[in-house]
């Protein structure tokens, strides 16, 4: 038999995910990339959501070598305006019951990661211009390449996503999320092991450990105005002063409402590309990853490629859809007038929030382990003096397309 064939358009985290599942099968694997060179962003949190599915469709060997340039987080605290501690609470329950917990890791480190697993060269340069529903692709300079499968992994502005739409589709992007975001040394600023989040009359500011005794640092505000820390707790000052110009970036946020079918032919797409959220849960790169997953296990399973790639949407869309309503609804959250948020959170049982905070991160059925428990004992330290509590919470049993 042949070898198989797929053209990824777009390196960033799915499209070499997928690239690097694809190859393990035997899969002849092209990925074309616009840009002349990698592109970086900054940092970015992996859940076990994301790792699982690499484990059990890219392997353990393509897990372990993510794992090594990640920092595992276990922890994560909760502050009000004025500083005021609402929760602590402890993510072991993923470790244990997933084997993995949430990792914080830089863009540049996971992509390096990425193409070194990946299984093949990513031409750059290569800008495609149209994409063809039985496979073929044609490139800015007019050479064209043909495929059994094409899958576009080009970001939210996607010239795949572009090419299947009907004429006059309306093809805005909603809720425009603007932020600068940094990466500087701890030097004694900030000592935490897990995550903080301080949400503020301004928005919201998050802190977060990184390999090599780094912290990634975000604040919400104009991208026009670069940020000063001013008006967030001091240890947030410090380390925006502190944050080289080179590890400064103004960032900005789009969703778009999943729609059901968003392939044709030969054609699919993935990530950004199909699906933008907010990044207000921290899935975006996880969703993308996880759409790896799933399409590699459709497709390496299947003597119908076109077939594959329609139930890998069938199955993608109700997850999607719900992990884009849960980010609109954690914005409409941050966005409530500060005393009424505080109020909320600190009031808000502890099984409850913990659940509301981490119910996107838990792996599909499909990706759990052997023998993991899927209602996990959940241990929580939470309000201002830190008292340790102890309660349940269900992640729920799903069938695959259900949203945990």
């Amino acid at each position: 038999m042949a070898r198989r064939s797929a053209i990824i358009v777009g390196s960033g985290v799915g499209g070499l995910t997928l690239a690097g599942m694809l190859t393990r099968h035997d899969w002849d694997v092209t990925v074309l990339e616009r840009s002349a060179e990698r592109r970086d962003g900054l940092a970015i949190t992996i859940w076990p959501n994301a790792l699982c599915a690499v484990r059990r469709a890219g392997g353990e060997d393509m897990y372990q070598a993510l794992l090594k340039v990640c920092q595992p987080i276990a922890l994560a605290r909760m502050f009000g305006s004025g500083g005021r501690r609402l929760a602590a609470l402890d993510l072991g329950f993923l470790q244990e019951t997933y084997g993995v917990t949430g990792q914080g890791v830089t863009r540049a480190e996971l992509l390096d990661t990425l193409i070194e697993q990946a299984g093949t060269d990513v031409r750059f340069g290569a800008g495609v211009v149209r994409a063809a529903p039985d496979g073929t692709v044609t490139l800015a300079g007019g050479e064209q390449l043909r495929a059994d499968v094409v899958v576009g992994a080009d970001g939210v502005g996607s010239t795949v996503r572009r090419g299947l739409l009907p004429p006059g589709h309306d093809d805005r992007r909603d809720n425009p999320l603007e932020s600068w975001q940094g990466v500087v040394g701890r030097g004694g600023a900030w000592t935490y092991q897990g995550t903080d989040f301080h949400f503020g009359r301004k928005g919201t500011c998050g802190i977060m450990p990184l390999t090599g005794d780094r912290v990634y640092w975000f604040v919400d505000g104009s991208i026009d105005e670069p940020p000063t820390g001013e008006g967030w707790p001091d240890v947030v000052r410090e380390l925006v002063s502190r944050t080289p110009a080179d590890q400064l970036f103004p960032g900005q946020a789009w969703d778009r409402r999943p729609v059901r079918d968003w392939g044709r032919g030969r054609i699919t797409l993935l990530g950004d590309a199909a699906h933008p959220i907010l990044p207000t849960i921290g899935q975006g790169a996880c969703m993308a990853m996880e759409d790896a997953g799933v399409l590699a296990a459709r497709l390496v399973r299947s003597t119908d490629l076109p077939a594959a790639l329609r139930a890998y949407e069938s199955d993608r869309h109700p997850r999607v859809l719900g992990h884009f309503e849960r980010a609109r609804g954690m914005l409409r959250m941050r966005a409530m007038p500060a005393p009424l948020r505080d109020r909320v959170l600190a009031s808000m049982p502890r099984p409850l929030l913990t659940r509301l905070f981490t119910r996107s991160a838990l792996p599909l059925p499909e990706f759990r382990r052997p023998g993991c428990i899927h209602g996990p004992r959940v241990r929580i330290s939470s309000g201002e003096d830190g008292g340790p509590a102890t309660a349940a919470a269900d992640a729920g049993s799903t069938r695959h397309g259900e949203t945990p």
